[in-house]
């Protein structure tokens, strides 16, 4: 979502920490002129750190405890951007990202999650807490009876998840405590410790104290008294320690290579750097307990990020001496302490409940989008030049038959076509639907190419033509031109197509298109006109990109459901167009604006048949089936309602008129060949199926019926 004032300030948000979560959430209550927020996040959903025991114990689901960033980025005008960060270069003010593009800030605040510290890497690491549960799901399917864990850590994090987890494994796990103060949370109120002690001793917890564990070697972890103890595993959650790239980028990091910050959360050593969480520590300070310092420090560094931007001294924050402490002790019980005094029991564990939830339901907020700068500005073009030194060391596929491209200054490609091929070309333009101009760029692309893909031909070379927001500056429009067309590149190099040209211009928004020239055998080219009676209808891609993404502006749509349908859109068809003519395809279409219904219709028309179509067997995307149960549609589905008859309406019929975005394929293929091309295009990691099959057409009926499978 495009901001109506012109882009002075690029702020990135690396991490997805909660403090960062409420700068969002200030931000989308009031945004700030001028401003442009990038969030860098590995995941599209944040997990509320109060309910990480109830996860793992059985007491919430995943939507329950997690924080959709997707949605919130949505509302705050922010670009989300789901990738790993690798560096940061300080110098040139970019964040290196694996397998894409860095991405440019004139401020960065970081707040991403640290790493557990543990001896010599033996063991399972509590923390990244994403790849935990991944392992901890691992090892729930694969785990015996009587496996012996030792779990070190004794702070109220590592006691709440040794409680979690002797509730989940209960009669399959001894788990071992080992903390090297004299009890567990040994800074809470006496009465806050007896509690604990309790659950401990009730959930069958041995707790081994007043030591230091070392790395486990053989089924033995060594403490610091001398003595060994047996374990099978160990989990480590006691320190923490920063990602490595953050001291080798040349930010003041402490021993533990996590970043100092001064009381206005700014880096000690670059000023336009700010940090919260477990990632930073104040400089010469005690630091609280990391959820509570993370949540109490968003609303200053929300408040210091703004004051920045505007060229302003950031304000001064005095981190809280002391703050309510909740832990749950996963039999239905919590305990709670705040300035020497506890409390425990049932209703303390529902009280907990309640601020989790009211924590998660606050930033789930809905608010009106920032409007968009509809009238056009033209001055502001970007050359052809431009956008090949954006290219300029970007490796394409060697194209044997290009005479001229972007390595040479002249106005045009030239290209000399083989012999004995023809030349097939398609054009295609998108306007952007995503803020993340990388992974727009790929989409772009794979949509540009599919049909050629459709009609059996071969990707050969591509001209691109795009514009960006004129409110953005010089430097800024370089960049969004840079990004997207990086990531176009990878899509087309993978389908061995070479860019060799293009234009590009400011405009109300983003936009990108491009003019593909493929080549093919005049005699295995496929048309949409060749279906047979008795021909499988076989569908490549499931559907319900219109939906998802019309869910995404709604405010209802997953995290998860939006990057499914993004990883749909960016995957090409070429795999598909192999196997179909592999396997005597006799006719084929792409499934886009008219969707998968109009285009069938055009099919039919063409080879003057009729067809029986499956509605239970049209696969479909993650949660578009969900959205279109309550009535979230593309805006232009209706427009397609002329390609079905009338009289039915349900979620099954919606995704048939549903518009696609760089869809899928719908070939003919003889009845007889059709088992094995279905499983081909399985095999190849295809979510493919067959949806009906062509029928011979009678006068006077409708050429395309419904009918459950």
């Amino acid at each position: 979502m495009q901001p109506r004032h012109p882009i002075t300030t690029d702020l990135a948000l690396l991490g997805a920490g909660h403090a960062h979560i409420e700068v969002l959430r200030r931000f989308a209550m009031r945004p700030e002129r001028g401003v442009r927020l990038t969030l860098i996040a590995r995941e599209a959903e944040t997990l509320h750190p109060g309910m990480l025991a109830g996860l793992i114990c059985g007491q919430y689901q995943f939507d329950d405890a997690h924080i959709d960033m997707a949605l919130l980025a949505a509302v705050a005008g922010a670009r989300l951007i789901v990738a790993e960060a690798t560096s940061i270069d300080l110098a040139a003010r970019a964040v290196s990202l694996a397998g894409r593009p860095a991405v440019a800030f004139d401020l960065l605040s970081i707040n991403i999650e640290g790493e557990s510290a543990s001896p010599g890497g033996t063991g399972l690491a509590f923390q990244p807490t994403r790849q935990f549960l991944e392992k901890l799901a691992a090892l729930d399917a694969a785990m015996r009876r009587d496996v012996r864990m030792a779990l070190v850590g004794g702070g109220a994090a590592a006691t709440e998840l040794a409680l979690a987890l002797a509730q989940r494994f209960r009669g399959r796990l001894h788990l071992v405590l080992v903390c090297d103060t004299p009890e567990p949370v040994a800074d809470a109120p006496p009465h806050a410790r007896r509690a604990v002690r309790a659950a401990l001793v009730n959930a069958g917890i041995e707790l081994v104290s007043g030591v230091q564990a070392g790395a486990l070697s053989d089924g033995r972890l060594p403490l610091s008294d001398g003595s060994f103890l047996e374990a099978d595993t160990a989990l480590w959650a006691a320190g923490l320690v920063g990602p490595a790239f953050l001291a080798m980028s040349g930010l003041a990091c402490d021993a533990a290579g996590r970043l100092s910050v001064d009381s206005r959360l700014r880096s000690i050593s670059h000023s336009f750097v700010f940090a919260a969480g477990d990632c930073a520590v104040p400089d010469a300070r005690p630091t609280p307990a990391a959820r509570v310092w993370a949540m109490r420090a968003g609303a200053p560094l929300a408040a210091n990020l703004r004051r920045a931007a505007r060229g302003k001294s950031p304000w001064r924050w005095r981190l809280p001496r002391e703050a309510l402490a909740t832990l749950d002790l996963c039999d239905g019980r919590g305990v709670a302490w705040c300035n020497g005094l506890a409390v425990s029991g049932h209703a303390i564990w529902r009280c907990k409940d309640w601020i989790d939830h009211r924590r998660i339901r606050l930033h789930a907020i809905t608010t009106a989008p920032l409007a968009r700068d509809d009238a056009i500005r033209w001055d502001a073009k970007i050359s052809a030049e431009a956008m090949a030194d954006a290219l300029a060391d970007v490796p394409f596929p060697e194209t044997p038959n290009l005479l001229t491209g972007l390595d040479a200054p002249d106005v045009g490609a030239v290209l000399r076509p083989p012999a004995g091929e023809v030349l097939v070309q398609s054009v295609e333009w998108l306007r952007a639907f995503l803020d993340d101009p990388y992974m727009f760029g790929q989409i772009a692309a794979a949509h540009s190419l599919s049909g050629l893909h459709a009609m059996g031909a071969r990707p050969w070379t591509a001209l691109a033509f795009a514009s960006v927001p004129g409110n953005a500056l010089g430097a800024k429009i370089r960049a969004d031109i840079g990004a997207m067309l990086a990531g176009a590149r990878d899509v087309l190099a993978t389908d061995g197509c070479t860019l060799i040209g293009g234009h590009s211009t400011a405009a109300a928004e983003l936009s990108v298109g491009f003019a593909i020239s493929g080549l093919g055998d005049p005699r295995r080219l496929l048309h949409k006109s060749g279906l047979r009676i008795g021909d499988a209808l076989v569908l490549t891609k499931p559907l319900g990109t219109g939906i998802v993404l019309a869910g995404y502006r709604h405010g209802e749509v997953h995290g998860r459901w939006l990057l499914a349908a993004i990883d749909s859109m960016r995957a090409t068809n070429a795999t598909a167009t192999r196997v179909l003519l592999a396997h005597g395809a006799t006719a084929c279409t792409d499934v886009a604006g008219l969707g998968l219904a109009g285009r069938l219709g055009e099919m039919l028309r063409a080879s003057g048949a009729a067809a029986v179509l499956w509605p239970d067997a049209v696969p479909a995307l993650p949660g578009a089936l969900e959205l279109a149960g309550v009535g979230i549609a593309s805006p232009t589905a209706s427009e397609n309602a002329f390609a079905l008859p009338a009289g039915r309406a349900d979620p099954r019929t919606a995704l048939l008129l549903d518009p696609q975005t760089s869809g899928g394929l719908l070939a003919g293929v003889p009845s007889r060949k059709s088992e094995a091309c279905l499983s081909a295009l399985r095999d190849a990691g295809l979510e493919a199926a067959v949806i009906g099959a062509v029928e011979a057409a009678v006068e006077g009926t409708a050429s395309l019926r419904l009918d459950d499978r």
